[in-house]
């Protein structure tokens, strides 16, 4: 699991990247999340969207069951906190942690792993 802070305008979420968020995502909206951003750029919007949520909530709480307990009444709860601008721009920064391309978790972990001297 990586984690990483993000912040969607003024508020500062810690989001949790890791393979079962795919599970988590599904439950919570009954849709493949993989199919959503595989299909066009207005769907892969609102799938990011999606999981976004999934990821913040997974970085409050590391509870995989108390996620999959969420619905879609508490992603707009959760989404009443930010302007749709606000969340838009964070996006690529999301997207970029989700897909393990974030330089600072990687490389952390990198040089974490590979031997001194």
């Amino acid at each position: 699991m990586m984690y990483q802070k993000i912040n969607i305008g003024d508020v500062e979420l810690m989001f949790c990247a890791c393979a079962s968020v795919n599970v988590c995502f599904n439950n919570i909206f009954h849709e493949d999340f993989i199919k959503m951003i595989s299909t066009d750029e207005g769907l892969a919007t609102s799938a990011m969207m999606k999981m976004a949520f999934v990821m913040a909530k997974f970085g409050e709480t590391n509870d995989r069951k108390a996620v999959n307990r969420l619905t879609e009444d508490d992603y707009c709860a959760w989404l009443d906190q930010f302007t749709t601008g606000e969340l838009i721009e964070a996006l690529p920064t999301i997207q970029a942690f989700y897909m393990g391309a974030n330089g600072s978790s990687v490389n952390a972990k990198k040089n974490s792993a590979e031997p001194k001297g």
